[in-house]
This record gives C-alpha cells, sequence and structure tokens, in this order.
C-alpha cells in the first residue's frame, strides 16, 4: 500500500513504553583543576560530582582553585570527565552547562546525553528534551507499527476494502518511517548496541 495513504503525523506520538533493556545508571562527574597550576607544569585538582546544582558545581571549582599553591591562581578548567555518555564537555565549557547536561544524564540516562551532544548544550534545546523525545525502538520500522497501530490504520483497510482486497494490501512500514526521518518530522538516533532513539524535530 503506497504510504501517503491517510495515516496520523509521526509527530502524534501514542504512550510507549520501553521494551529494550533498561539502560545503565549514569553518574556523570568532572575533573576540575587549576589553570594555573597546569600552565605551571602542575595538576591540582580533584574529581566532582557533576550532577548538582549550578551554584555547587561552581563553588567546588572555587574552592578547587583557592587551594592551589599557585600565586594568583584563579581560573579552572574540565581537564577529565566520566559517565557522560555521547556528551564530551569542552576544557573551558560553563559549569552552569556542565551541570545540567549532567541532571539530564541522570535522570533520563544516556538518550540525554545524545541529545546533548547532537545540540551542542543548547539551553533552549535542552529543556525541550521531553517533548521532543518519543521513545527507544528496536528500528525506525518499530516505531512506525507502533504510531499507525494506535490509528487502527490495518483495521480501516480492512473495513474499506474487504475480505477480498484487504489481504493483498501491505503498508511499507520501513518506508514510512524513513520519510518521516527525510522530510524532517523525526531524527532518528541509531544505538552502538542495537535499537534507535527517536525524537520529534521541533
Amino acid at each position: 500500500m503506497n504510504e501517503k495513504q491517510p495515516q496520523p503525523s509521526p509527530g502524534d506520538q501514542p504512550e510507549h513504553e520501553a521494551s529494550r533493556e533498561r539502560e545503565p545508571e549514569l553518574n556523570p562527574r568532572v575533573w576540575i583543576g587549576s589553570l594555573a597550576d597546569y600552565n605551571n607544569g602542575a595538576l591540582t585538582g580533584e574529581w566532582v560530582d557533576a550532577a548538582v546544582d549550578d551554584e555547587q558545581l561552581i563553588s567546588e571549582a572555587q574552592r578547587i582553585v583557592a587551594n592551589s599553591e599557585e600565586l594568583g591562581a584563579e581560573e579552572y578548567a574540565i581537564f577529565d570527565y566520566d559517565d557522560f555518555g555521547d556528551f564530551r564537555p569542552e576544557q573551558y565549557e560553563q559549569l552552569t552547562t556542565v551541570a545540567k547536561v549532567a541532571r539530564g544524564i541522570q535522570e533520563h540516562g544516556p538518550v540525554f546525553a545524545t541529545w546533548a551532544q547532537l545540540h551542542d548544550a543548547d539551553p533552549d534545546m535542552l529543556d525541550a528534551f521531553e517533548d521532543s523525545y518519543l521513545g527507544e525502538y528496536d528500528s525506525p520500522e518499530a516505531w512506525a507499527r507502533e504510531v499507525l497501530g494506535d490509528s487502527d490504520i490495518e483495521q480501516r483497510i480492512e473495513t474499506e476494502f474487504g475480505d477480498h482486497l484487504a489481504p493483498y494490501i501491505r503498508i511499507d512500514y520501513e518506508a514510512w518511517a524513513r520519510d518521516a526521518w527525510l522530510s524532517d518530522d523525526v531524527y532518528v538516533c541509531h544505538k552502538d548496541d542495537g535499537g534507535c532513539w527517536i525524537f520529534r524535530i521541533m
């Protein structure tokens, strides 16, 4: 059957229960160090939890710099990070951004890290995550089957065409999902370990 038959919009997402295995819990942290020490060949710093309030992370960075033995040490930088999934904090990333991404990762898991990296941690896009994320699926085709299945499209075909023609009509779910992607209705992010995350494009 032609995929252009009357169907719900790709953005009309039904309630989705994740069928895949639960993602591993991430606890993002960063290694913050004194920039003055680093520039003079020393490493003064420590690992700190990143999924905290903005003010708390900034306070931790200021405390680390205050412990420096370098005269006039004032600046800090991120020299390493852990459990941030696909997100890659830059050395001079704003700590407010790091904390916001880390909190999202701790709440939503690796999918939020991918979303943050995809949008360069833009604050507005981070806030839009819950409205954009449609779920995790085994494949784009599986997502299409759920979206179209919720509209009872196959039952409508049977009602419209009857027993004589309905058995010969097939919906190309794979093509429907591909068209939704190519037309910028959704974004499909394939996972390294199989399956995919589907996002509504805002």
